[in-house]
């Protein structure tokens, strides 16, 4: 891929993830460097407990267009994103989680996709036919259930909001970030139903690299997602 949409800004929301930041800053900047892509590395630490910023500054210090940012309360993986996004400078805004449980070449299918549909929001579906993701039976029942239920609530018609890998076009971000309050659990869902109610077109992605699903999930988180979906629902309405 030599030819892009301008420059792509990758921003890593990351939270106590001291034992992998310095080898996933590594992983991403490789990638883009081979495929000659015009980036930037945007690491914004979510108010870690451990020494995730030190570890985050020992790597960018290596690479002169990766930049570490972050906050001392943790906020949320929503926060961390439009905060990564107002450091920014790219015409495209990737969101990609630190832990690479979605690998980093999902970036690339991501800007082939946005450029082939001249889609404003490209989202990655880990349920895709031709994606391959390795989960827990319990796992995929919430992930489908959550699913379900978004869709039920919001009129969304995608198959996966919440996989931590999506490319979205400054311009949407600069029309709707402002109206949006959800900074948790259901940030990607309020941010996908102004997109859609906003007319911005969304096309879904298979991850063609392994996704392993490791992050598990309490009673308590299940709970605030649940809360915070009706509260999109209740600001927004349906799509």
């Amino acid at each position: 891929m030599t030819q892009t949409l301008g420059l792509v800004s990758v921003v890593m929301p990351v939270f106590n993830g001291e034992h992998y930041i310095n080898q996933s800053i590594h992983r991403v900047s490789q990638i883009l460097r081979r495929y000659d892509i015009p980036f930037e590395v945007i690491v914004v630490d979510d108010g870690s407990k451990d020494n995730t910023r030190l570890k985050a500054l020992q790597a960018a210090s290596k690479y002169k267009n990766v930049k570490v940012i972050g906050y001392k309360c943790n906020r949320g993986k929503g926060m961390a994103f439009l905060c990564g996004y107002k450091h920014s400078r790219g015409d495209i805004i990737v969101l990609l989680d630190a832990d690479l449980d979605i690998p980093p070449q999902q970036v690339l299918v991501l800007l082939a996709i946005m450029k082939k549909t001249r889609a404003d929001i490209v989202v990655t579906n880990k349920w895709h036919p031709s994606s391959r993701t390795i989960a827990s039976p319990l796992r995929k029942f919430l992930s489908r259930s959550y699913n379900t239920l978004v869709r039920l609530l919001t009129g969304l018609n995608l198959k996966d909001t919440q996989t931590g890998a999506k490319a979205i076009k400054r311009y949407v971000l600069d029309a709707i970030a402002p109206k949006m309050y959800i900074k948790r659990y259901a940030f990607d869902v309020e941010l996908l139903l102004l997109a859609q109610k906003y007319g911005y077109k969304i096309a879904e992605a298979p991850s063609l690299k392994t996704i392993k699903l490791t992050t598990a999930f309490g009673l308590k988180e299940i709970f605030r997602m649940f809360l915070e979906l009706l509260s999109v629902v209740y600001r927004h309405g349906r799509a």
